[in-house]
């Protein structure tokens, strides 16, 4: 993808991740407040339970239960359970009971710790009982805090796997959208010059045909030519734009690479020819099948070939080669080769660069690559090969591998294929 296509795609990885790490802190909230609510609730019944157990049954200081303290006024003696706080018993509460016979609770802060005091009438007695609540609040404070921290940890951990699994849903969408805006930019970009030419090309013979003499028309067999010539350009380059909008699975058959080789080369000399630059073929010489798509096989062939044509000065050298069970493709050519800085991105579309062989102050025209060496690219990549740069003293060779699968053997082509676009995609997603 192009970088401002992973730039959005970035983007709104981060913003579903966002979204998520949202929704999962207030779900995390709410089971967090849920779980406090009921711990607490818990706490506060067995205090209650506590209390009342110690104003009902028991009848000494002593028998107090851990954590609470006992004051019991008996015919106006008050006996008072040792290390009971500071500031207690409350002996306005034990005189109300005592006045009212009706039981009486409270919660008081003295100190800064909070204690729950029960005062009840035991039989002719009143009991009060001090439970201190420290521990219990320590309790949630702390409960509070692993909550916290492990909530924040689930968030964390939630919107990186958000943000993987973003990218990895998001990125054949991405993909498809950059694919179709590249298909437009590069149909606007590349129909531009062959459609000015026809139209240039054509006003010229109207122009012609209405001056000439009607019984004496004007040689115009060049322009027709050129117009043809024009129009198998244009048609080319259609090709070359489906192709490479075209990202599904391609169909495959057997094809003699050889033999596609030898034909796309004997198609070019005449051209070539009229360069200077003669093309031949080396290598093997027998049949080589492998699975792949015939139309879009030989357009890889036409692109190394119009590239390397156009920038050669007097020679290209087609060779196809075995190597283990991969076809080696390589095409060479003796012209100004490519720049150290320009083969990292030789193959995106419309790069450019100066020849390798100029110097900086020979303001030497950049070379421009278009859509040829991408549609390369493409095409391996759809047949499970890739496309490199190779290295020669001098000029440009180009390297294309491709599995040596056929159609009619035991192991399926299209499981090769798809192993591999697989592994690509897990490179791309790490």
């Amino acid at each position: 993808m192009t970088g401002q296509a992973e730039g959005e795609l970035q983007r709104s990885s981060w913003r579903l991740a966002l979204q998520t790490g949202a929704l999962l802190v207030l779900l995390l909230v709410a089971i967090a407040a849920s779980v406090l609510l009921i711990v607490s609730t818990s706490q506060t019944t067995a205090a209650q339970r506590l209390l009342t157990t110690a104003t009902e049954h028991v009848d000494s200081i002593q028998d107090a239960p851990a954590g609470t303290w006992l004051a019991i006024s008996n015919q106006g003696t008050l006996t008072v359970s040792s290390g009971m706080p500071s500031g207690l018993p409350d002996l306005k509460a034990i005189a109300a009971v005592a006045a009212s016979g009706v039981a009486a609770e409270e919660d008081i802060s003295i100190a800064g710790r909070s204690y729950s005091i029960r005062t009840a009438d035991s039989g002719g007695r009143i009991v009060q009982a001090v439970f201190d609540r420290h521990e219990n609040l320590e309790e949630l404070s702390r409960l509070g805090v692993a909550l916290l921290l492990t909530c924040g940890g689930a968030v964390v951990l939630a919107s990186l796997l958000a943000v993987w699994l973003a990218r990895r849903t998001m990125r054949p969408m991405a993909e498809a959208l950059d694919r179709q805006r590249r298909f437009v930019a590069d149909a606007s970009h590349e129909l531009r010059t062959p459609l000015t030419l026809l139209s240039m090309r054509a006003q010229m013979l109207r122009r012609r045909l209405a001056s000439s003499p009607v019984h004496g028309p004007v040689n115009i067999e060049a322009d027709v030519d050129a117009m043809i010539e024009d129009s198998r350009s244009l048609t080319r380059l259609l090709e070359d734009l489906l192709i490479s909008a075209d990202s599904r699975r391609v169909e495959l058959t057997d094809v003699d690479v050889v033999g596609l080789a030898t034909d796309v080369v004997e198609s070019f000399s005449a051209s070539a020819a009229h360069r200077g630059v003669t093309v031949e073929r080396s290598g093997v010489t027998g049949p080589v099948e492998i699975a792949a798509a015939p139309t879009a096989l030989r357009r890889l062939f036409v692109a190394l070939l119009d590239n390397a044509v156009r920038f050669a000065r007097t020679h290209v050298d087609v060779g196809v080669s075995t190597d283990s069970r991969t076809l080696v493709i390589t095409v060479r050519d003796d012209g100004p080769g490519f720049a150290d800085d320009v083969k990292p991105r030789a193959f995106e579309r419309f790069a450019t660069a100066a020849p390798a062989d100029a110097a900086p102050e020979d303001g030497a025209s950049p070379r421009h690559y278009g859509l040829g060496l991408a549609l390369v690219a493409e095409v391996a990549a759809q047949h499970g090969g890739r496309a490199e740069i190779g290295t020669q003293p001098s000029g440009a060779v180009i390297m294309v591998r491709l599995p040596m699968i056929r159609g009619n053997s035991r192991n399926s082509p299209a499981a090769g294929i798809w192993f591999r676009a697989f592994v690509s995609r897990l490179r791309r997603m790490f």
